[in-house]
C-alpha cells in the first residue's frame, strides 16, 4: 500500500511523462516492498502528482515566479510502512527512481537532472497505517500485495521490525 507525491513546479511535467513516471514509480515500490509486482498491489499503490504555482516555489531564495522558470527540481515523497524497506532497499529505491525520472526526460536531457530529483523514503510505524476501518501491519501488506511473501523477505521483514522495539 505505498504512496508516492511527486511535488515539482506548475509545468514542470507533461502528461505524457506523468503517465510514465506513474507506471514506473508504481513498479519500483512494489518490487523493493515485496519482490513483485501484481495487480493487487498496483491497485492498491498510489501516485499523487502535486504541481506548485510559481508563486509556492523557490529555489535559491528565488521565487520560480520571479526567476522566469527552470531548472526544474522534483521531490519524491515515498511513504512505506515500517520495516518493508532495509537500507539496502532504500538505496535501491533512491536509484530507480532517479533513473525513471531521467528516462522520463530522455537519455539526452540535462545531466543535472538527477541532482534535482529528491528522493524522501519515510516509513510508517508499525501500529500507525489503517486501510478498511483497521490498523494493518507490514505483514499484512506483503501477504496482500504479494500473495505468498517468500519465507526469506518473511523474515527481513520480521528482523527490520525486531531492530526497531
Amino acid at each position: 500500500m505505498p504512496v508516492v507525491r511527486v511535488t515539482y513546479p506548475r509545468g514542470a511535467l507533461t502528461p505524457d511523462r506523468k503517465r510514465q513516471l506513474s507506471a514506473s514509480l508504481t513498479d519500483i515500490v512494489l518490487d523493493a516492498e515485496v519482490d513483485t509486482i501484481t495487480e493487487a498491489g498496483k491497485m492498491v499503490t498510489v501516485i499523487h502528482f502535486l504541481e506548485a504555482a510559481p508563486e509556492d516555489w523557490s529555489v535559491a531564495g528565488q521565487m520560480r515566479s520571479a526567476a522566469g522558470g527552470g531548472p526544474d527540481h522534483f521531490i519524491v515523497d515515498v511513504v512505506v510502512l515500517e520495516g518493508l524497506l532495509d537500507a539496502g532497499r532504500k538505496t535501491a529505491v533512491h536509484e530507480r527512481v532517479t533513473g525513471a525520472f531521467r528516462e522520463a526526460f530522455g537519455e539526452g536531457g540535462d545531466p543535472l537532472l538527477p541532482f534535482r530529483v529528491w528522493v524522501l523514503i519515510h516509513d510508517v510505524g508499525e501500529g500507525s497505517w489503517g486501510a478498511g476501518g483497521r490498523t494493518v501491519s507490514a505483514f499484512d501488506v506483503a501477504q496482500f500485495i504479494g500473495g505468498d511473501v517468500s519465507d526469506r523477505r518473511r523474515a527481513e521483514i520480521r528482523e527490520a521490525l525486531g531492530r526497531r522495539r
